[in-house]
């Protein structure tokens, strides 16, 4: 899937899951309460997802899932574009400063490790790939990881 940044940013998580599905990826997915599944995505509802584990189906709530992970990139997110005298959309600027938004365009402008501390104690060290209003794309050596915000405590560069 090729998408532009503004695109990628509405969509990561429905989009990743989509594809995890039709494609039949073994996915890995970890709770909250450091529970691990593995299997494939079987239905994808609003508030939950059905995951097939070895022919068992267990429907997993979202807001108690922390990271969805793929053996292999599901989105094609291309870099960001380095050109800083490319002229910027016409918005209008925001009020107050967005600390989070900004925090995480530099991490993608710059290319660096991130380490991601979780609720449940795990600390992840990877580079961001696309994030959205309620989930963060990383990559961390040839596997995909989706992790949802409400499962993130901390984010250092």
């Amino acid at each position: 899937m090729e998408a532009g940044k503004d695109d990628v940013r509405q969509t990561i998580e429905p989009e990743f899951l989509s594809l995890a599905m039709k494609d039949g990826v073994r996915v890995r997915v970890g709770q909250m309460n450091r529970t691990e599944f593995e299997g494939t995505i079987r239905e994808i509802g609003r508030y939950d997802i059905n995951l097939d584990v070895n022919g068992q189906i267990f429907t997993l709530l979202k807001q108690e899932i922390t990271y969805l992970s793929a053996p292999h990139p599901l989105l094609n997110i291309p870099p960001p574009q380095g050109d800083k005298n490319a002229a910027a959309p016409s918005a209008p600027a925001p009020a107050r400063p967005n600390v989070q938004q900004e925090f995480l365009e530099k991490a993608l402008k710059e290319n660096q490790p991130l380490t991601v501390f979780l609720i449940n104690g795990s600390r992840i060290k990877a580079n961001l790939d696309a994030y959205d209003s309620f989930t963060i794309l990383l990559r961390e050596g040839g596997r995909q990881h989706l992790y949802y915000k409400h499962a993130i405590t901390t984010i250092n560069r």
